[in-house]
């Protein structure tokens, strides 16, 4: 029998990018749902009644490049998969579509909202995602600054997701390989695209059978918050002297050589410890 394993995602580019590799592979999910924000909560919240004003005319053409742009973007099709433009995230349209597509697995790529636990109880089997952080030390925004300040490795991450920010259950970390001379710039794009890579490999996982429980993240970390210019000037200046490589080296005997898998019961002794 067929798995139902649904992709979930509220960025088209990420989206795009995500199918491409789907498609290379021969991969093909049940369905892929598109969430698209509304436009009437962002017409209110707009600071003056002038601002109000002078946006109305423009709200159509708006209106119809988030709803139709999808519908039209053959690069969302190209897999052959369903494709479902839905709601704003955690919505009740969302919500109502997901019912309907009756998931086993939902996998995220790149959601932008913490999902509410109407849309965790969604599939039978749950929802997993791929962070572009080594868990459980860097979980939220900024990677590549956050990682480099507080010594961790660059990497990401699969997960089962539950109510918190990045905190359920592992089941995969992989380090990004780093060969020293990059830019700040140059990592990301790497981290990205192993985001990517490691999101498709999630869905081609969740197509074969049940995916594992997971294994419990060993400790909590401080939320990574968006970085400030001076943290990024740090940052930069760190990797410049070589310390992303570093890092990479160092960690680097505890993964599988092919791979680069972190075991996911190493809980480093390089970083300080969780405080609970």
């Amino acid at each position: 029998m067929t798995r139902r394993v649904v992709v979930l995602s509220s960025g088209v580019e990420f989206t795009r990018q995500l199918l491409q590799v789907l498609h290379e592979r021969r991969i093909r999910p049940h369905a892929l749902l598109l969430c698209v924000p509304g436009l009437a909560r962002e017409w209110r919240a707009l600071p003056s009644t002038a601002r109000r004003l002078r946006a109305l005319p423009l709200l159509p053409l708006r209106w119809a490049r988030r709803r139709l742009g999808p519908r039209l973007d053959r690069r969302l099709r190209a897999g052959g998969q369903r494709v479902v433009i839905s709601g704003p995230l955690n919505g009740a349209r969302m919500a109502r579509d997901l019912r309907r597509l009756d998931a086993d697995v939902i996998v995220l790529a790149r959601c932008a909202l913490i999902l509410e636990p109407h849309v965790l109880s969604a599939a039978r089997e749950g929802v997993v995602n791929v962070h572009p952080g080594l868990l459980p030390w860097i979980r939220g925004n900024g990677p590549v600054t956050h990682s480099v300040l507080r010594g961790v490795p660059l990497g990401a991450s699969a997960f089962r997701v539950d109510p918190g920010i990045d905190t359920g259950p592992l089941l995969e970390r992989r380090l990004l390989p780093v060969r020293g001379g990059e830019s700040p710039d140059a990592l990301w794009d790497a981290l990205h695209r192993l985001w990517v890579e490691m999101t498709a490999d999630l869905v081609r996982t969740a197509l074969d059978g049940p995916l594992a429980p997971g294994t419990p993240q060993p400790g909590r970390f401080p939320l990574c918050r968006n970085t400030t210019p001076a943290e990024r000037n740090a940052a930069a200046e760190a990797v410049r002297r070589g310390e992303a490589r570093a890092l990479f080296e160092r960690w680097l005997p505890l993964c599988d050589p092919v791979h680069h898998s972190l075991p996911l019961d190493a809980d480093a002794g390089f970083v300080p410890r969780a405080g609970g």
